[in-house]
């Protein structure tokens, strides 16, 4: 498969990949060590020694303990009240929904649950969408090809990926990495927003800011070298460089150079707040691929091709 994605870019200087690359086969790997994680609830009882009345006229002694018993009865209501606005404090701030989505998605790659996933991309061709300087009768005619190195919405639906409960999932967002969610920096975040659903569902929706070139966290790492590969699973240059160096495409293609820039890519989590079990993801990724090169001693100049990927994660069981 990414042979032929690089055989795609040497033709056109474009990029035809998926997130997670695209039906590639995975390697048999070992499944990370679960998290342990613990929950106790304490709860807290407010006891009052009720004072010892010796002489029936003193009202005052037992005016006293009865104004005490209840100010220590209010005391704990309040205590309760507080801890259950707390409890039921939904995430606001940047910080907020970014702590609560990677709560949820390292919690799932611990879990572990069974789960459906279909992958698409669609390489649009509008004038908005696609800017070729010189070789544009080469480019297009490269991308008509298009369709034998992607998957269409129809293809990926009839076929999709199948995981049963108990999987590795290295096909889970962050693939490869035991970890859903790596982003620590609210500083890459374009939007962050949180939803309450009517059937008491939470939605996440997180947008990133532009990122050139972003590399994808190393296998089983539990850090990722770029913001994009802490959310998603941008594919490695150095995978697309490697493809591009050697047989079909270096004797067809010479002097290749090119950018991939990740932009307004989305990720959509909802979730129940009652176990944070997910209940669907779904992650968009836009690209903008611009390159050059000599494609059969001609020189083509792509300024600007966009790239969308879509993948829907349904159907999840725990």
């Amino acid at each position: 498969m990414k042979k032929l994605i690089a055989a795609l870019l040497a033709l056109s200087i474009l990029f035809a990949f998926a997130a997670c690359g695209s039906k590639q086969t995975e390697a048999e790997s070992t499944e990370p060590a679960p998290w342990e994680t613990s929950e106790s609830a304490s709860e807290t009882e407010a006891t009052t020694e009720p004072e010892s009345v010796t002489d029936a006229t003193e009202p005052e002694s037992t005016s006293e303990a009865e104004t005490s018993a209840s100010e220590t009865e209010t005391s704990a209501e309040e205590t309760s009240a507080e801890e259950t606005t707390e409890a039921e404090k939904k995430p606001e701030t940047t910080a907020e929904i970014l702590a609560a989505y990677t709560e949820v998605m390292n919690q799932a790659k611990k879990d572990a649950p069974g789960f459906t996933k279909v992958e698409y991309q669609e390489l649009p061709s509008d004038s908005a969408s696609r800017v070729v300087s010189k070789g544009g009768g080469v480019v297009n005619a490269a991308l008509k090809l298009a369709d034998h190195f992607m998957t269409t919405e129809a293809d990926a639906k009839a076929d999709p990926e199948v995981q049963q409960k108990g999987n590795n999932m290295r096909s889970w967002p962050v693939c490869k990495s035991p970890k859903g969610c790596m982003l620590t920096d609210t500083g890459a975040i374009k939007s962050a927003k949180f939803e309450e659903l009517s059937n008491g569902n939470y939605k996440i929706t997180i947008v990133l800011k532009a990122e050139d070139n972003p590399e994808p966290a190393p296998d089983g790492g539990t850090s990722a070298p770029s913001n994009h590969g802490g959310v998603f699973s941008p594919l490695s240059r150095s995978e697309i460089d490697e493809n591009l160096n050697g047989g079909f495409v270096s004797a067809v293609a010479k002097d290749i150079s090119y950018k991939i820039t990740y932009h307004d890519c989305e990720t959509v989590l909802v979730y129940n707040p009652k176990d944070n079990h997910v209940v669907s993801l779904d992650q968009t990724t836009h690209t903008t691929i611009s390159g050059q090169g000599r494609v059969a001693g001609m020189q083509m100049v792509v300024d600007k091709q966009e790239l969308i990927d879509y993948m829907h994660i349904y159907n999840i069981k725990y």
